[in-house]
């Protein structure tokens, strides 16, 4: 891409939509796979290891996300490699112990995003200026700069995360009714943003019903873009928001903020459904909606009464009600929302 193509909303659009195709790429094997795995593994030990493949798959998500920003620069190969090296190295999935290197989870998304902002400006900034020496130069300053100022910024954004979980803690001090709304509302909310919902329940430990409405905000925010993206995306996209990978569509999101009404309209309704069904989760399964069953699972178990009735109700809870009041909600909103429509849920694939 020429650099005088470029300008601010370009720029931030190509950052944007590597960050919403890399969590598909990172995410997707162990959405499709984890699960399953997880049940049949313990007897197998090439389950066992295609099961450690998907998670490190996972953990990789910084990287991927740092070569696709590249890719929509245009940017040459061994760029790519730096920035995504470099988005590794910020993203604080990569930890550094005594015994060496490690990791753990996925990293901070916000940062990540710091970081590759940073890498692909030194990269426009010195590509063709250094001569014979950019390839000496460049695999040097591009990943230990931006990686630095990462590791540096990481902390403080961090910080964000644990406010959000702080205002997200302070809804459980409420009535149950009014704490359930308002915790799907929020995970709803932010379920198509670079926080980390998983994060935010793990580190306020919520439990219980609390758990039980942030994971059925997370099914409220992906029914939402399921209805949106059906008649404007192809196949491919409609079956990732149907498995769940909902934040694919962070970029979407970003550039029409509309879309938060029919997300809040949808939280309070999952909000609702939890508190009267009484879903119950663990921080775990907070963050995870339906994929892999995991919501569905886990308040299953934490159920009293007759099972088949259960299933019942869970099967309103996170499918027939979630989709109906979903479909209603996106067509109230077309009808009563200027500039909402179909089309502002177009999923831009990058080019191969």
């Amino acid at each position: 891409m020429a650099k005088s193509e470029l300008n601010i909303k370009v720029f931030l659009s190509n950052i944007l939509n590597a960050v919403g195709a890399g969590v598909v790429v990172a995410l997707l094997p162990n959405a499709l796979l984890g699960e399953i795995l997880k049940v049949f593994k313990e007897s197998n030990q090439y389950l066992e290891l295609i099961f450690q493949i998907v998670i490190a798959i996972q953990s990789f998500m910084a990287f991927i996300i740092g070569v696709l920003a590249a890719h929509q620069f245009k940017f040459s190969g061994p760029s790519a490699a730096m920035i995504g090296t470099a988005a590794m190295i910020g993203s604080g999935a990569l930890q550094f112990t005594p015994k060496g290197l490690a990791l753990k989870g996925i990293g901070d998304i916000i940062n990540v995003i710091i970081v590759v902002i940073i890498a692909c400006l030194l990269i426009l900034l010195l590509s063709g200026r250094l001569g014979s020496l950019e390839m000496i130069i460049l695999p040097v300053v591009i990943p230990v700069v931006a990686g630095f100022i990462g590791l540096t910024t990481l902390p403080y954004v961090s910080g964000i995360t644990k406010a959000l979980g702080a205002v997200i803690h302070s809804f459980t001090e409420l009535n149950p009714l009014l704490m359930s709304i308002l915790i799907a509302m929020a995970y709803s909310l932010l379920m198509v943003t670079p926080i980390s919902v998983v994060a935010i329940a793990t580190a306020i430990s919520l439990t219980g019903l609390g758990s039980g409405a942030a994971n059925l905000g997370i099914v409220a925010a992906c029914v939402t873009f399921i209805w949106g993206s059906l008649r404007v995306n192809k196949a491919g996209v409609n079956i990732v928001l149907i498995i769940g990978a909902a934040k694919m569509m962070i970029p979407v999101y970003f550039k029409h903020l509309i879309i938060a009404v029919p997300l809040a309209l949808n939280g309070i309704v999952a909000g609702l459904v939890a508190y009267f069904i009484n879903v119950q989760g663990t921080p775990m399964s907070a963050g995870f909606g339906y994929t892999g069953l995991v919501g569905p699972i886990n308040a299953f178990n934490r159920m009293e009464g007759d099972a088949f009735t259960n299933i019942i109700l869970l099967v309103f809870g996170y499918f027939i009600i979630p989709f109906v009041s979903g479909f209603i909600i996106h067509q109230v909103c077309k009808r009563i929302l200027p500039g909402y429509h179909d089309d502002i849920y177009k999923f831009e694939i990058p080019k191969q």
